[in-house]
């Protein structure tokens, strides 16, 4: 899932690289790549709360906040902190030169804390697509104190797994109210920024990677991760796995809710007004919901679309995808020649006399894919792997492990769905 989400992402920064002339057939099922975020967030609510619900419904105790926060933390900070000091690095000595990576200037340390989302000047510098990072923080750090909210809510209760279906549900319909409310802000404009937005910026835009406002694709995949668990414990999830015995109609359906996105929901008007907004979202929401129930309810041996992404290369790509997904567009931008970000002539003249908007869109796709890729496998070799070995060192009391309980269907689940978000 992380490899499919990661290279939707790569074909929307490629088809916007080249334009839409030199894009072709993959221009419009480009501009909407960014469902794969979509798809990143709804794959974090079900991972991440699963253990949760866990507890919950077997009346134990769950994982102490801290180590929580320590293993997000460990997961998600070192290997973005090494991609953005070396582009800021290679930017300041300039070793080739031509102009590469970015100037953090003073507020270099509002990046490295993932908080440039919060400040209209900054939320598109850096790393770019690092916003739904910084997104993902937010969910992070809501997550262990909601599932002790609802966690003691549900011992109060005889059916714990009522208690989780409205919580969700609460959840869910908080990110439509939110971004209603936020669409209602467009007339509130913030300062301007010099030379690049003179007008300033309107609320409802700054807001826009915002957790209120995306709150509702993490909620789809809690709510998969409730269900999943409530089924495990209760033995029907041979029942409900019924409905999945043919996982290729599942993505059938999804490819056609990506059909609709692409070619019926048309361009984004006027800044993201709120019914445009509400219904992307329902989209989005609903092809990471389709993409993700055939891949944890049912056989995972049979069908063909589980033997894709169970494939090695393409189970591979996943693993390495947090570093695929932080380092392909900056590699990307090398291979056009990009405008001066002071209005000068351009430093760089990009790999084959490519331009900005006239690039080949194939050509980028491959020197992503094989550029980002061998990056990518560095930083996870070097960088990531190594690091996760730390994740138990932090937390105090130790979480009891899923291989540490008996060998129940219920926690041989929780086994196959304990890799991270990312």
């Amino acid at each position: 899932m992380r490899a499919v989400a990661a290279s939707l992402v790569v074909l929307t920064h490629a088809t916007f690289l080249a334009g839409d002339d030199r894009s072709g057939v993959l221009a419009q099922p480009g501009r909407f790549g960014d469902a794969g975020v979509a798809i990143f967030f709804t794959l974090s609510g079900f991972l991440l709360y699963r253990p949760f619900v866990v507890a919950h419904l077997e009346g134990a105790p769950q994982m102490p906040s801290v180590a929580f926060w320590w293993r997000r933390i460990l997961r998600i900070f070192p290997c973005y902190w090494v991609a953005l000091t070396v582009l800021w690095g290679l930017h300041a000595v300039q070793p080739f030169g031509f102009v590469i990576g970015f100037d953090l200037g003073s507020q270099w340390w509002k990046y490295y804390l993932l908080l440039q989302i919060y400040f209209p000047a900054l939320g598109q510098g850096g790393i770019s697509q690092s916003w739904s990072i910084a997104t993902e923080v937010s969910f992070y750090l809501l997550l262990p104190f909601w599932a002790l909210l609802i966690g003691r809510l549900s011992r109060r209760r005889a059916n714990p797994f009522r208690i989780e279906v409205v919580g969700i549900a609460a959840l869910f319909v908080f990110g439509y109210l939110s971004r209603w409310w936020f669409s209602h802000l467009s007339a509130y404009a913030v300062s301007p920024i010099p030379g690049l937005l003179p007008n300033g910026v309107t609320w409802r835009a700054v807001s826009f990677t915002w957790l209120p406002n995306q709150i509702d694709f993490f909620a789809i995949g809690m709510a998969v991760a409730a269900i999943h668990a409530w089924a495990s414990r209760n033995g029907t999830l041979d029942r409900l796995a019924r409905w999945t015995r043919l996982p290729s109609l599942w993505w059938l359906a999804a490819l056609g809710v990506y059909a609709v996105i692409t070619y019926g929901l048309g361009d984004n008007p006027n800044d993201y007004k709120s019914s445009y907004w509400q219904v992307r979202s329902v989209l989005y929401g609903l092809l990471g919901l389709t993409m993700i129930v055939p891949l944890v309810v049912g056989d995972q041996t049979r069908g063909l679309i589980r033997r894709f992404v169970t494939w090695k290369p393409i189970w591979w790509i996943g693993v390495v995808s947090y570093g695929f997904y932080l380092w392909h567009l900056s590699l990307m931008e090398r291979l056009v020649t990009m405008p001066s970000p002071t209005g000068g002539p351009s430093q760089w003249t990009g790999f084959r006399g490519w331009t900005l908007q006239n690039a080949n869109v194939f050509g980028l796709l491959v020197g992503a894919f094989v550029l980002g890729l061998s990056v990518a496998a560095v930083s996870w070799y070097l960088v990531e792997k190594p690091l996760l070995r730390f994740k138990g060192i932090i937390g105090g009391r130790r979480a009891r492990r899923p291989e540490d309980r008996p060998d129940t269907p219920d926690v041989r689940a929780s086994r196959e769905s304990a890799p991270d978000s990312r």
